[in-house]
Order: structure tokens, then sequence, then C-alpha cells
């Protein structure tokens, strides 16, 4: 009886196997025939496959919670009002060992963490130093680091910032820069966090719990995809808008 339910077992794995992997198959063929209209519509010299990255989500200073492994898939570089950028989507995996109590056997727990979005730029000037800043809450525990009150209350309630360098930032992160940025919550797809690093490069990254071009429930709703992939980038190209203007 016992070789019967492990055979079923694995039938229904690879039943499951191959389903997942036709379902991922007709993902690929939607996004194949959608994003490269809706990246050429908002950016420049779109590149699908990229050979080269400007990404580094190791090195971006953006706060994250401890992990086992990154995964970052979907990589397309482009050009926004002239400046070189990148964006792709990003898993964090956590890894845990534990004892089965039932036969003491040592087993692996592996849990998804982060799922979001990411995008970088290079505005091609540099700086004095960097700054970062980030959705106030469960990450202030982590990511122990000096933090900076802008005098601007209710930017001050919704991130923390922090920077090396307290004069320049409130110089250069002025009040009419946080307002526009504190108008981009009220549209944005997740938490979001932005690291400016001092060469010129800047990071925004989204926790939305969903990748770019995640097709999801609207498969078959093509108009629909295209809109909100639309609404999302529009609404990262409006982000780098407050640095770069």
């Amino acid at each position: 009886m016992s070789y019967v339910i492990i055979g079923l077992i694995i039938v229904a794995c690879i039943i499951h196997s191959v389903l997942k992997k036709s379902k991922e198959t007709a993902d690929q063929a939607v996004n194949d025939a959608i994003v490269p209209g809706v990246m050429n519509a908002l950016f420049d010299d779109v590149q699908m496959h990229p050979e080269g990255h400007l990404l580094d989500v190791k090195g971006s200073n953006i706060p994250l919670q401890t992990y086992s492994y990154l995964n970052s898939s979907g990589n397309i570089c482009f050009r926004y009002q002239g400046h070189p950028a990148e964006l792709c989507s990003i898993t964090l995996t956590e890894v845990n060992d534990y004892i089965d109590e039932n036969n003491d056997m040592r087993q692996t727990n592996e849990q998804e963490i982060y799922r979001g979005q990411w995008m970088c730029c290079e505005l091609g000037e540099t700086f004095p130093t960097g700054f970062t800043f980030w959705p106030r809450g469960k990450m202030d525990k982590i990511f122990r680091t000096k933090k900076i009150k802008t005098g601007y209350e209710a930017f001050d309630k919704r991130f923390n910032l922090s920077c090396d360098n307290e004069e320049w930032v409130m110089y250069f992160l002025n009040q009419d820069r946080m307002a526009r940025i504190l108008e981009l919550t009220q549209t944005a797809f997740g938490e979001f966090a932005v690291c400016l690093h001092g060469d010129g490069k800047l990071d925004l990254a989204v926790h939305s719990g969903h990748h770019f071009f995640e097709v999801g429930r609207d498969r078959n709703n093509p108009e629909a995809l295209k809109q909100r992939y639309t609404r999302e980038l529009k609404w990262c190209r409006d982000m780098l808008d407050v640095f770069i203007s």
C-alpha cells in the first residue's frame, strides 16, 4: 500500500511540474508580445537581453532583511533622458535548518522573504556623499545607523534618512524634493527605498510582493497587463525625475 501512495505522490509531483512549466512558457509568450512595446514607449535604447549590467543589489546600500540567497531576473537596460539605467526583479530567500521531531532528521526550510522590483540609473554627476531613505518600521531594528531628522514632519513620519553629511543632504533633499517623494507614496505599488551614491548612481527598490512584468491573474487580458506594466514603469520614471530634474 505504501508503494502505491509513494507512486501517486511521484505522479502528482510530475504533473505539477509539467503544469508549472507550461504556465511559465505561456506567461513568457504573453510578455514577449507586450513588454518590448511598453518599454520602448517609455524609454530609449532598450536592450531586452543586455550583456553588461549596471545593477549591484548587494552594493546598493538599500536596507534589506537578512537573507540566504538572492535571485535577480528579467534584467533590461535602457536610457532615460540620456541617462543609462537598468531594471530587474529580485527575490530574497531565507534558508533555515531544523530537526524534524518525528524522525530526528535534519530538514531544510526555504522561505521567500522579499519579492519586488529594482531600478538603477546613472545620473552623470558626482556628489559630496550619498544618502539612503527607507520606510520606517521593522527594518529600524535591523538596519542600525545614525538617522537624520529633516524637520519635514510628514517625511520624517514616513521615512528614515541616513547620510554622513547632514548639511549637504538637507540642501540636496530639499522640501520640494521631499514633497514630490511624498506625493509618489500615494500611487506607489509597494513600500520603496532609495539610495543616491556619491558617484551619481541612484538605486530604487520597491517591495511590492511581485516582479516586474509578473503576469498573474491578467494572463488572458493583454490590455490589462499593458496598463499595469505601464503604470508601474511610469511610477519608477517619476521617481527618477525627482533626482534628475
